[in-house]
């Protein structure tokens, strides 16, 4: 019996560009539900929403930039999420008390 070798497609750019951009989309989806639900929505949910959508923004950069360009925008989301721990820490020092 002879075996037969599987070729596997490799994963097209294109596919992950559609993916990430969904993924982006389901993120802004969860923010505009946020404050349409309750507009006073909690500091933590708007900044774990934040954090996901510069997550995705950082899965696109990687598929559309230069080597620089990601560089530069891998730098940027780190200091956007130095400063969103930065606010979770001062929020949770204040008692986590919402001033919506």
């Amino acid at each position: 019996m002879a075996a037969e070798i599987i070729a596997f497609p490799e994963p097209d750019r294109g596919d992950r560009l559609v993916s990430s951009i969904a993924r982006l989309e389901a993120v802004l989806r969860d923010v505009e539900r946020v404050g349409a639900d309750d507009p006073g929505a909690s500091l933590d949910q708007l900044l774990a929403a934040m954090e996901h959508m510069s997550d995705q923004l950082v899965d696109l950069a990687c598929l559309l930039l230069d080597e620089d360009a990601k560089l530069q925008a891998q730098s940027a989301f780190r200091s956007l999420s130095d400063k969103i721990a930065e606010t979770r820490d001062t929020f949770d020092q204040l008692g986590g008390r919402s001033y919506t």
